[in-house]
């Protein structure tokens, strides 16, 4: 008999299925395919003082050609819009699985080319060479319903909000979550709060919580297009939905710019 491949089984298959049936597994298959991310976002809450030059060549010279050789295509670096003093620098990191996640370390040091442009990173220690107080660290799941980065048009005005959400509980975290796949993202892109990333904060600082970041040309389109959002007929409507009720406890926001060498 003839062997029947691959390409021929599911022919054969999808002509006794009904188009309904097909069109369903064809969509399965199209949305199981949209793997969700996870992303690493650290915040270096530098020193007084300390040397921000240091730590920005760095992230240029050493860190994101190693991410990019590693597999990681995009990694944003942003400085606070309000330019604190001592500054704040925040880097957000996709990876395409948790294992890409759990492995760049070690690839990270057997990477020689790294290990030498990260020399003088390295080499910044002890208290006559300030440099930051900590990292603080995200590591997040991508939402269901926005399951990977999506980058904005590269205006040199452009900013970003970043948000996180943090919930009275894990059950009023995933009532959260779910009010965004559900219908809250939709809102989103329709009113122009442009979506980068959206993502369930797995591990770090005032969990459980939720975090994202939506870009815009500028401050006024920020300005202009969350007062959209609250006027939306949508918005009001989920809004006022019971089995959303509250759903998150507490707002932080930041306000960011690209760095020249942000990848995002």
């Amino acid at each position: 008999k003839r062997a029947v491949t691959g390409r021929s089984f599911f022919f054969l298959l999808f002509k006794k299925l009904p188009m309904k049936k097909v069109l369903f597994f064809l969509l399965f298959i199209s949305y199981a395919s949209m793997a969700q991310e996870f992303y690493e976002i650290r915040t270096y809450q530098m020193k007084f003082r300390g040397n921000v030059n240091i730590l920005e060549n760095y992230l240029s010279k050493a860190l994101i050609p190693a991410l990019n050789k590693y597999g990681v295509s995009k990694v944003g670096v942003f400085k606070d819009y309000g330019k604190p003093e001592p500054a704040i620098v925040v880097v957000a990191i996709p990876f395409a699985s948790l294992s890409a996640y759990a492995g760049y370390k070690d690839a990270l040091e057997k990477n020689s080319e790294y290990q030498q442009a990260a020399s003088a990173y390295f080499q910044q220690v002890g208290f006559d060479k300030p440099m930051f107080e900590k990292i603080s660290i995200y590591l997040a799941k991508s939402f269901a319903g926005h399951p990977a980065l999506t980058l904005p048009n590269k205006q040199a005005s452009r900013i970003y909000e970043w948000r996180t959400y943090e919930a009275y509980n894990e059950d009023a975290l995933k009532r959260k979550i779910a009010m965004f796949n559900d219908a809250e993202l939709a809102v989103f892109d329709k009113v122009g709060l442009h979506n980068v990333f959206f993502g369930e904060v797995l591990a770090g600082e005032n969990t459980p919580c939720l975090s994202y970041m939506v870009s815009f040309e500028n401050m006024a389109e920020r300005d202009a297009n969350w007062a959209k959002f609250g006027a939306d007929p949508d918005w009001k409507r989920i809004s006022g939905d019971a089995k959303y009720a509250n759903s998150h406890s507490r707002t932080v926001r930041k306000f960011l710019e690209p760095t020249s060498y942000s990848q995002w």
